[in-house]
């Protein structure tokens, strides 16, 4: 039985059993389970060296051809190395086709495959459990602590150490989403240089020069009704980095962020205090914006933008040619209902 926990999951996924071919990632945060495919994938590879082949499926893929899982995992890798098989999500119509290909252990390949909305109750999630060469990890969301502790470990695996005040501020910057602190813990590794030891103000330093400037630019101006300026910096973002996922995440936070001020404020709250009340703090840099997109939202349209958000999501984990039109398009929605708001 694999099916690690989370105290033991960071282990787990930096130094997999070699026993285990095939990783499911199941559950309702489909952030989380990208997450953690994509960093299992970077250890697989590093550990199987510049031979290895990695083939991406993706929903679309699957759906065309169930059978690909089957012949990818069977066919040699053109480099003579191991091939790693990633399914970026499991549509329905391959689930019968995966479950076979588990069916006995994995030869000269390994498996990982992302599936979000799958419960445990699943029996292709219960059959990754049940098998010693398989391994079910759940995801149901971040918290802290598990955040603070991949932070800690991709900085360990790049040959640097981090202080435990820096661990959690990347963490906190980043709205423990372990995706974003992926992608900006990256970033940060390649900031400090030679400097071995990551400390809490190279992080000020770092993510103050490069999230701020790209995401929240993004998510600002579509929260303040300023459609154009937020498509504009979107695609400058999309030019460097090519993952909606990021933006998604942001903005995620930012609505999720003033529903809760807005409800402090329905309260009886005034604006500002809610704002300082906030924890973390809001840089005091931000709070006068934040106060003005306050004024702008109100509890039933946060709602309903969150719910277009987890459609968005979907679609473009269904459809990833087109994620970057699909998060252009709800970044307009939000733009224009801030901008609305703002005429009322």
């Amino acid at each position: 039985m694999v099916a690690p926990g989370a105290a033991s999951l960071a282990n787990f996924l930096a130094a997999p059993q070699p026993a285990v071919r095939g990783f499911l990632f199941y559950g309702s945060d489909a952030l989380q389970i990208a997450a953690r495919a994509d960093a299992l994938s970077h250890v697989l590879l590093k550990k199987l060296g510049p031979d290895a082949e990695l083939v991406r499926l993706h929903d679309t893929d699957l759906a065309a051809d169930p059978d690909r899982v089957i012949v990818e995992l069977t066919t040699h890798s053109l480099f003579g190395g191991t091939r790693i098989v990633w399914l970026t999500s499991l549509p329905a119509k391959a689930q019968a086709i995966v479950q076979d290909a588990v069916a006995r252990p994995i030869d000269g390949a390994f498996l990982i495959a992302q599936a979000p909305d799958m419960k445990k109750s699943h029996k292709l999630a219960q059959s990754f459990e049940a098998a010693p060469y398989l391994a079910a990890i759940a995801c149901y969301g971040e918290d802290h602590d598990s955040v603070t502790a991949a932070i800690r470990q991709q900085v360990v695996e790049a040959g640097y150490e981090i202080d435990g005040e820096a661990a959690a501020l990347v963490a906190s910057r980043c709205d423990f989403s372990a995706l974003l602190a992926r992608s900006e813990t990256g970033k940060l590794i390649t900031y400090a240089g030679e400097d071995r030891r990551i400390t809490a103000a190279q992080v000020e330093d770092c993510l103050n020069d490069q999230q701020t400037a790209g995401l929240s630019d993004i998510v600002d101006a579509a929260l303040d009704g300023d459609g154009r300026k937020a498509i504009q910096a979107f695609e400058r973002y999309m030019a460097a980095e090519a993952n909606v996922s990021p933006v998604f995440v942001v903005l995620a936070s930012s609505l999720l962020r003033l529903y809760a001020l807005r409800a402090a404020v329905d309260a009886g709250a005034s604006p500002m205090q809610a704002i300082k009340d906030l924890r973390p703090p809001v840089f005091y840099k931000q709070q006068d914006a934040l106060a003005g997109q306050l004024r702008k939202w109100t509890i039933p349209a946060l709602a309903a933008r969150l719910d277009d958000l987890n459609v968005a999501l979907r679609d473009t984990r269904l459809k990833p040619a087109l994620a970057e039109d699909i998060a252009a398009r709800f970044l307009l929605t939000v733009a224009k209902e801030a901008r609305a708001a703002s005429r009322r």
